[in-house]
């Protein structure tokens, strides 16, 4: 494999692109503190490369760190241009689809979910259960929409059917009936589990409410009017040729290893034989989490057009984890005074209320040390809008 080690902090700071389509100046300068955290990840093969952007809640980039490879093999840089696997980031769409039917009256977040599908009220409890036996026990509250987005519904994190074909080859209603979901594994609002069974019912209760399906819910809600024209599950075969390759470090770390997106199936591109995974299954690009950045920070407006009420934000950036107390809201994780979600790759959103601050970490790593390299990336970047103001 092609090596790194000559990638050091004069590379990080002259590996620069431009974001075009966002309207920001031509240029922002790289962050020092950002590269200097960064770069250890890099010399080591821990992150084969990575994309680093601190902004305000105006749209203007403040900090821009592009470093590393998308294609090590071919030493090809890693640029915004390139596609990400965002994962988990999936799940934000989710929650923000249904708080936009909330602000239209058209259900509500302690609505049942058996108010939307009837066959629900077949779910049980599993309450005991050894290698002999398994004792089921009627619910004693319902799941409800609240339930499903903050991970408390008791759900496994996968639908049986989903272990069984793949988390993509079925579609959304098939994966939500309750002959593939099983049994909850406790009662609602009293465990949190993370998982994406509760997202992809509560994107198949989108669909029953909408009177389209989840995919052209997101695109004509979110991803056209925003101008996320890179964001969806089935990236083109033009656009493919735009993906980010997925590395980790060697045994010795001498060296990235690429690996691959082992949640979903190829070719990407299949609409006939492959179906929307809405807890994981989005491909974005640096530009498109911006733009939904940008709406985030700006209380649910962007450019003019409302698409989230203030009431509806002041849901997805409180904790609705009940006495679990987890800091999750709904399909949002709230970190340190931030809210976003990550992927699970390491792609990153994180948006600060308060102050404006929008940061993107976009990486795809296949090793584990994504994490460590996120929060470095956030702490540094909180650190450099504060000193910016």
């Amino acid at each position: 494999m092609t090596s790194l080690r000559t990638v050091g902090i004069a590379a990080l700071a002259q590996i620069l692109v431009v974001l075009s389509s966002h309207g920001a100046e031509p240029q922002s300068p790289p962050n020092p503190a950002v590269a200097t955290a960064l770069e250890p990840y890099l010399t080591t093969h821990k992150l084969a490369g990575f994309i680093g952007i601190v902004a305000d809640r105006e749209g203007t980039i403040r900090y821009r760190n592009t470093a590393g490879y998308a294609d090590v093999e071919a030493r090809k840089p890693l640029t915004e241009d390139n596609l990400f696997w965002v994962a988990s980031m999936s799940k934000m769409f989710v929650g923000a689809s249904i708080m936009m039917l909330v602000d239209e009256g058209k259900l509500a977040l302690d609505d049942p979910a058996t108010k939307f599908i009837p066959e629900f009220d077949r779910w049980r409890v599993v309450t005991e259960q050894d290698a002999k036996h398994t004792l089921l026990k009627p619910l004693t509250t319902p799941v409800t929409l609240r339930h499903l987005l903050s991970h408390t519904a008791g759900l496994e994190p996968l639908a049986e059917l989903q272990h069984l074909a793949g988390a993509d080859t079925t579609s959304i209603k098939a994966r939500s009936i309750p002959s593939v979901t099983g049994p909850l594994q406790s009662q609602p609002g009293q465990r949190y589990a993370y998982g994406n069974q509760g997202m992809n019912i509560a994107a198949r209760i989108v669909e029953i409410v909408s009177g389209m399906s989840y995919e052209d819910f997101l695109q004509q809600r979110f991803f056209d009017p925003l101008g996320m024209k890179d964001t969806g599950f089935w990236p083109s075969e033009a656009r493919l040729t735009r993906l980010a390759g997925a590395y980790g470090p060697n045994q010795d770390g001498s060296a990235c290893v690429r690996g691959d997106i082992w949640f979903l199936t190829k070719p990407y591109s299949d609409r006939a034989r492959r179906f929307p995974e809405p807890g994981g299954g989005l491909f974005s690009t640096t530009g498109d989490i911006l733009r939904y950045g940008l709406m985030l920070a700006n209380n649910g407006e962007l450019a003019g057009k409302r698409y989230l009420s203030p009431a509806a934000m002041d849901e997805l950036r409180k904790e609705q984890t009940g006495t679990t107390k987890v800091n999750y809201s709904l399909g949002y994780h709230l970190r340190n005074g931030m809210f976003g979600h990550d992927g699970a790759y390491g792609t990153d959103l994180s948006v600060n209320p308060v102050t404006g601050m929008i940061a993107i970490f976009m990486v795809q790593c296949t090793s584990g040390d994504q994490w460590q390299a996120r929060d470095a990336f956030l702490e540094k970047a909180a650190e450099a809008l504060g000193s910016a103001e």
